[in-house]
């Protein structure tokens, strides 16, 4: 299996850091109008960026080197900005704390934009997504809708908006049948792992994230049920001025085209894609 020779996997399931090199910012790639917006701390000291490291093809490490296209995509908001993006591969549930405490600045980890998480954070949307099943080829589960997970095991990631979100189908869809046997795991390496196994049926997560992990591996089918759909993106503090800045890079690289190459090169260039850059607060949890 493919993914679960991932080097962010298995120091992730150590609880290890993984500290990655300052990136540069290309000078002749810099947005002037952009970087002054950026207030002067940021200009002074750069931008902390956690990225979550076991979530391909978003954010992972592999061999020791950081990748995806939400990592591509801080990368050219760097360039534009012309300021350094300092990156910090780590776990997931360290992210928000992490912003929170103003250890981070901005947060590339797939973030699903959920009404508890709008409580301490700002987010800038990079694609919509849905939720998706995959399960060992062969299974045939036939996943149609929601009432068809009753009574399945479903694995999913510590900390994911899946596991809230599946929970509260489980008690409201289920009823006369039997619940949905949630299963949580730290990293969703060991997630599909468990599934690969035959420990657990199903596995939840993002629909590209799945899709990626199916081509990859060749033993997974994933579910035409998506359900769900939420938007995925960039986490920051609440009312922090770098978000609306983040928000407007965002919108540049739409206008200029290299959004949607970027996410092309990635194969992620199909449904949930944006055209339009947005901040979304708790004052406008879903704006148009």
């Amino acid at each position: 299996m493919q993914t679960l020779r991932n080097c962010g996997s298995a120091m992730l399931a150590a609880g290890a850091i993984i500290a990655i090199a300052t990136t540069a910012a290309v000078a002749g790639g810099v947005d002037q109008k952009l970087h002054d917006a950026l207030p002067d701390q940021y200009k002074t000291n750069g931008v902390n960026v956690a990225v979550f490291n076991d979530w391909p093809p978003d954010e992972f490490v592999e061999n020791g080197e950081l990748k995806g296209w939400s990592v591509d995509m801080a990368k050219a908001m760097s360039e534009k900005l012309g300021v350094p993006f300092k990156f910090e591969a780590t776990s997931f549930e360290i992210i928000i704390p992490g912003l929170v405490s103003k250890r981070f600045d901005a947060g590339f980890s797939s973030f699903g934009v959920t009404e508890e998480r709008l409580q301490s954070l700002d987010f800038v949307p990079q694609r919509r997504e849905g939720t998706a099943y995959a399960s060992l080829k062969g299974k045939n589960f036939n996943i149609q809708n929601e009432k068809d997970l009753c009574g399945h095991s479903v694995a999913v990631l510590t900390g994911a908006w899946d596991f809230q979100y599946l929970t509260k189908v489980s008690a409201e869809t289920c009823q006369g049948a039997k619940p949905i046997d949630l299963q949580q795991f730290t990293t969703q390496n060991a997630a599909e792992l468990a599934v690969s196994s035959g420990r657990v049926e199903l596995v939840a997560a993002g629909s590209a994230k799945l899709q990626y992990m199916a081509k990859q591996t060749g033993t997974f089918e994933v579910s035409t049920f998506v359900s769900n759909a939420v938007y995925n993106g960039i986490g920051v503090r609440r009312g922090d001025p770098i978000g609306p800045v983040l928000r407007d890079a965002l919108q540049s690289m739409m206008d200029d085209g290299s959004y949607k190459q970027l996410m092309a090169k990635w194969g992620v260039d199909g449904s949930g894609m944006l055209d339009k850059a947005v901040l979304v607060d708790q004052a406008h949890p879903d704006p148009k």
